[in-house]
């Protein structure tokens, strides 16, 4: 039922897209697709893993969708996608002699995975290989937040911060390994930056303050990039590059004070932490000097 409201409302959206995607209409789809269709190593994209495995032949699309081959027709033969009325040729004649069609259901294979069969354990296994073979992401530093900002948030993401997985991997032995603000998992960059539930309702409480598209990570990357979204001005950007990086660092210290002075961290007093230090850094650091707390608090007139 779920594909069914997405395909109806989506459908048409995007005239030659593999996934059906609105953009204007915003919401938990297009953050999906944006995550498949989005490059992570290299031109690499998680719907590129993604193969239509060929039965009755009336579920997939025999253009746009990917079966044949590692990209859809469309894309291997341009030319002729461009003509339309043209449906055979010796060249789509030779590559699809040996497919034939049959009463079996139409089904998407994933394929990293032998059985075919999609799980977050497999995608995981993707993406670090890809992260132990490519290390050649840069960060943009944001000219606004002072120097130990920016180089917490370049060795955050590089790994590089001693967590207590962090910890582990190098062979030093702590008590506890569970994340210190929610005590639901072990703790790790990508869990106390994107999951932990105290940095799930951060991000929900910055995105409606900077009155931005609801911020969904999946990596600490991620992050990273929501400054760079389509619907924000170039004006705003810079400025919510630097909330981000400055959130990520207020985290990090309530994360400390919980771990060292065994305080009780509230999701309130983080987002209170990260709007004072913003403000002080961004009037005093910036050009923009003339900005007011009420301005400020209210994201206007920047």
């Amino acid at each position: 039922m779920w594909v069914k409201v997405v395909d109806a409302i989506h459908s048409g959206g995007s005239g030659w897209s593999f996934l059906p995607v609105r953009k204007a209409l915003g919401g938990v789809w297009n953050n999906i697709a944006m995550v498949i269709n989005k490059p992570f190593a290299g031109s690499s994209r998680l719907r590129d893993y993604f193969r239509g495995s060929v039965g009755r032949g009336d579920s997939i699309l025999f253009w746009l969708d990917p079966w044949l081959m590692e990209v859809p027709l469309k894309e291997a033969f341009r030319k002729l996608f461009a003509l339309e009325i043209v449906k055979t040729c010796s060249a789509l004649n030779e590559a699809i002699g040996l497919i034939s069609l049959n009463d079996r259901k139409d089904e998407w294979i994933w394929s990293p995975d032998k059985s075919g069969s999609f799980s977050v354990k497999s995608v995981k296994h993707v993406l670090e290989g890809v992260s132990n073979n490519v290390s050649n992401y840069v960060v943009d530093w944001c000219k606004w937040v002072p120097i130990k900002c920016n180089m917490f948030v370049w060795r955050a993401e590089l790994n590089r911060i001693p967590t207590f997985d962090a910890l582990r991997r190098r062979g030093i032995t702590v008590s506890d390994e569970m994340c210190p603000l929610c005590k639901m998992e072990f703790e790790s960059v990508e869990h106390l930056f994107t999951s932990c539930v105290t940095a799930v309702v951060l991000w929900q409480k910055i995105s409606r303050w900077c009155r931005i598209a609801p911020i969904y990570a999946f990596s600490f990357r991620d992050l990273l990039e929501v400054h760079k979204g389509s619907s924000i001005s170039a004006k705003d950007k810079v400025i919510i590059q630097g909330i981000i990086f400055i959130s990520c660092w207020c985290l990090w210290l309530a994360r400390n004070r919980a771990v060292f002075s065994d305080s009780e961290i509230k999701v309130e007093g983080v987002f209170s932490e990260v709007r004072s230090l913003g403000y002080l850094w961004f009037k005093h650091r910036s050009k923009s000097s003339s900005v007011s707390w009420l301005d400020w608090c209210n994201f206007v007139n920047m």
